[in-house]
């Protein structure tokens, strides 16, 4: 008999055992309020802290989670659209413009004249004013993706350990702290930097080592934003959403809720500028009216159909309004836009490929036998785009024009030399 023994590493063994005697189906052993309450009354006490400014460490609720994620995210699609009531220490990280950069969302201004082309001004690009109006989940996983990327071509082994952290995170639940020392060197890295893309939130302790909170959103990002576990972090987001829209300060709210009428008037309850940008790409902005927390625009043709030239899509737009609906809306059961609404979006995407424009080559026949060969040799390669019995003319796609040109050359020869 084989008498082969496996032995299991230390950390695989403390993992294994652990899930094996907790209830608990997040992979690091979350922090109760009791914990958290000794590790900072430890750290007050320590003698290396006392001379240290007393920490005032605020523990964040599921509700607090998600203003900070939308707080965070916020401050990129600010610098995306060049905001200029952006302060600087509101701008997003190194990491993320460069993730701007690399992704084509933002470019270098064209129209920039200065000698150095290092230093023209960012701007929006067609592929930026896509990733706006997409849903945060999805805007989330492009930066992501990016940042895999990053840290594959560093080394193939920090891949692993990141897609490994990214896992586990998705396991994790909405509200629970887990101290950082249950990471190893690599996880933590990812932690620090994934706090910058606003998917943790981090409290720092007073000896330096911190305790990471993940957000909705980095909890859905593996799973789906449709996942079963995410039906908490979903409340927890529409009830941040609730209590935002009854601030009696309105200025601190960053949320956007959208009530889309019959008469195509957006109603948007919002104070950010950054909110109104976005409406503006696809209502008329000279129709714009304001109330303390609100702000009333129209969809008009021409509005939609300057979107549309910008690169965005009938289905982007409606997809936008109906992921920003009123809480009270979606309550109410009834559909987050007009069906008016939605079709006559529909039609004004439809007016744009009523002309199908195509480069063609108009070939001129001496006789009417050559126009009925030509004319079906062109339809068996289909390159035929029109043709006209009575002008002996065949209009052929220009990328077919040396096969159509080689075949008339042919059939002439063997013409002739069918009558010599």
């Amino acid at each position: 008999a084989d008498k082969t023994k496996i032995s299991l590493t230390p950390e695989y063994y403390k993992g294994l055992r652990y899930s094996l005697e907790s209830m608990d189906s997040s992979p690091w052993q979350s922090l109760t309020p009791e914990q958290i309450a000794t590790m900072i009354k430890q750290q007050q006490q320590d003698p290396s802290t006392l001379k240290k400014k007393a920490m005032n460490i605020n523990i964040p609720t599921p509700e607090d989670l998600e203003r900070y994620t939308e707080k965070t995210w916020n401050s990129v699609l600010h610098f995306l659209v060049g905001s200029t009531n952006q302060s600087p220490e509101e701008e997003p990280h190194a990491a993320v413009i460069d993730f701007l950069l690399q992704t084509g969302l933002m470019k270098g201004d064209p129209d920039y004249k200065g000698a150095d082309p290092d230093g023209a001004p960012l701007v929006i690009s067609t592929e930026g004013y896509d990733f706006m109006l997409q849903e945060q989940h999805q805007q989330v996983w492009h930066l992501v993706a990016q940042y895999l990327k990053y840290v594959s071509e560093k080394k193939a082994k920090r891949l692993l350990d990141a897609l490994l952290f990214l896992m586990c995170l998705s396991f994790g639940r909405l509200g629970d702290g887990y101290s950082e020392k249950s990471l190893g060197k690599h996880e933590r890295t990812f932690m620090d930097h994934l706090s910058k893309f606003g998917l943790l939130y981090l409290v720092r302790l007073g000896d330096g080592t911190h305790i990471f909170y993940p957000t909705r959103v980095a909890i859905q990002l593996v799973q789906g934003k449709h996942s079963s576990s995410g039906a908490g972090s979903d409340k927890a987001a529409s009830k941040a959403v609730e209590q935002d829209l009854q601030l009696s300060n309105p200025s601190r709210s960053s949320h956007l809720a959208i009530i889309v009428q019959t008469n195509f008037m957006v109603c948007a309850y919002t104070t950010s500028e950054l909110h109104v940008s976005m409406l503006g790409l696809f209502c008329d902005i000279h129709t714009i009216r304001r109330l303390p927390n609100m702000v009333f625009m129209f969809l008009t043709r021409d509005s939609v159909k300057s979107a549309f030239a910008l690169g965005i899509q009938a289905k982007q737009v409606l997809r936008f309004l109906e992921k920003h609906a009123h809480p009270k809306l979606l309550e109410s059961g009834q559909p987050p836009i007009p069906d008016n609404v939605q079709d006559q979006i529909w039609l004004w995407d439809r007016e744009r490929h009523r002309v199908v424009w195509s480069e063609v080559f108009v070939h001129q026949c001496v006789m009417h036998g050559e126009f009925l060969a030509v004319k079906q040799y062109a339809l068996d390669i289909h390159a035929h785009k029109w043709s006209s019995e009575t002008k002996k003319e065949v209009l052929v796609d220009y990328k077919h024009v040396e096969k159509v040109l080689n075949f008339v050359r042919q059939w002439r020869a063997k013409t002739v030399e069918r009558e010599g």
